[in-house]
């Protein structure tokens, strides 16, 4: 009898000593996209970089994917920064409300404090506090590689308000009567 339960607790000590723990898959970010023409057009960031944002109110998107761990949690960073002004730092706790577990689209919104008709260089840098790497390049020459962060940037430009087109457009028109007129 001592030798079948000692064979048992051996097998038993086996299997624990072989058993795969239960891993969370790290968090990571993707698809940071930037809403445009009244929310109807979305502008792949990481895809064009250089690209001039229109408005003052920009709004934006970020794939959050992975698992965390049993009662773990991480912090989404957000730091918007334009040429010549202070940055605007945005943190949001995951599970967003306590609750809501990856995978999920998060979309913040920031209100440019100094964009000009001429626009202005911006950046936006996203960054998940407790998982390294966080973001893996989709594509380029770096294509796979994974970073901690990653810093996008744009242009950011105000939409012309009508009126102002309108004062543009005659003047525009008037300029043309009087080169015709001379001619």
């Amino acid at each position: 009898m001592p030798y079948k339960t000692l064979l048992i607790f051996a097998v038993l000590m086996l299997m624990g000593v072989t058993a795969k723990t239960a891993k969370a898959d790290p968090l990571v970010f993707s698809n940071v996209k930037a809403f445009q023409n009244n929310d109807t057009t979305q502008v792949d960031l990481f895809s064009n970089p250089g690209v001039t944002l229109l408005g003052t109110n920009l709004t934006f998107s970020v794939d959050i994917t992975g698992a965390l761990s049993t009662g773990g949690f991480d912090t989404l960073l957000i730091t918007y920064n334009e040429l010549g002004s202070l940055p605007i730092v945005q943190s949001i706790q995951i599970p967003l409300f306590g609750n809501i577990q990856p995978p999920f689209t998060f979309i913040f919104s920031i209100l440019s404090p100094g964009s000009n008709p001429l626009g202005v260089p911006a950046t936006l840098t996203i960054d998940l506090l407790n998982s390294n790497p966080d973001f893996v390049i989709p594509s380029g020459p770096n294509q796979g590689q994974t970073v901690n962060s990653y810093t996008y940037s744009f242009n950011v430009q105000p939409v012309p308000e009508p009126a102002t087109l309108l004062a543009l457009a005659g003047g525009l028109a008037a300029l043309g009567v009087r080169v015709r007129r001379r001619n």
